[in-house]
């Protein structure tokens, strides 16, 4: 399926960038669908394309030696995927669909071409993965620390600030407007699904966290409290 505008205005890295790359990125790119658990790409696997999310969740994830996989980013639409620059073309993550998700993808040569062309583009990009390596440097400061239940609040404090959805019915707590389970949430810590469990009933009966019709809600003042004293 081919790109369309609105698909590309969907795009953060594409923000204020040339008509010129716009007309190129819609000539040379088409859409596709990613399904709920299918893999976009592997782990070292040799790609060909720079991918995009249009709509949707994507979970880009690392595995240990053990075989243990380790959520290391969830992803929303508009976030650019993987990165357009890559040593050997090589992916150094694997990409999973959370959720049924549209992506657009362009060829990674194709995109190379159109960004030496636009330093807005370019920029765009370069800023993006350094966010992306300034979230990983907060993972790394979390994992010195030994307290679950304050790496446990505060991953719920970044999935309530960024997915949160306020009901009016649940007083003070803000819903997490994501299908998550006990045993994505330990992939993201990187614990077993056993302790997250037990951490997550430790952080109810502090009021942090509510579980509710298997929804998790989430009192944003409280959790942000807990995980910075």
């Amino acid at each position: 399926m081919k790109a369309k505008n609105s698909d590309i205005e969907k795009i953060e890295v594409f923000s204020g960038i040339s008509k010129n790359s716009i007309v190129e990125i819609k000539n040379s790119a088409d859409v596709i669908e990613l399904k709920k658990n299918k893999a976009l790409y592997s782990d070292r696997q040799q790609l060909d394309y720079v991918y995009f999310l249009i709509s949707g969740n994507v979970s880009l994830i690392k595995s240990s030696e053990s075989g243990e996989n380790r959520v290391i980013f969830l992803l929303n639409d508009g976030s650019m995927i993987n990165e357009p620059l890559m040593r050997k073309n090589t992916s150094g993550i694997e990409c999973w669909g959370f959720e049924d998700s549209k992506i657009l993808r362009i060829g990674l040569k194709t995109f190379d071409k159109i960004m030496s062309k636009d330093y807005i583009l370019a920029r765009n990009c370069m800023l993006e993965m350094e966010k992306r390596i300034r979230r990983l440097y907060r993972q790394l400061k979390n994992l010195t620390s030994s307290n679950i239940e304050k790496k446990l609040a505060a991953k719920l404090y970044r999935l309530g600030t960024q997915y949160g959805l306020k009901e009016n019915e649940i007083e003070d707590y803000t819903y997490i407007n994501l299908n998550l389970t006990v045993t994505y949430i330990a992939k993201m810590l990187g614990y077993q699904r056993e302790t997250v469990s037990r951490s997550l009933k430790l952080l109810a009966q502090k009021e942090i966290i509510l579980q509710k019709d298997r929804k998790f809600y989430v009192n944003i003042e409280k959790a942000r409290q807990f995980f910075k004293k």
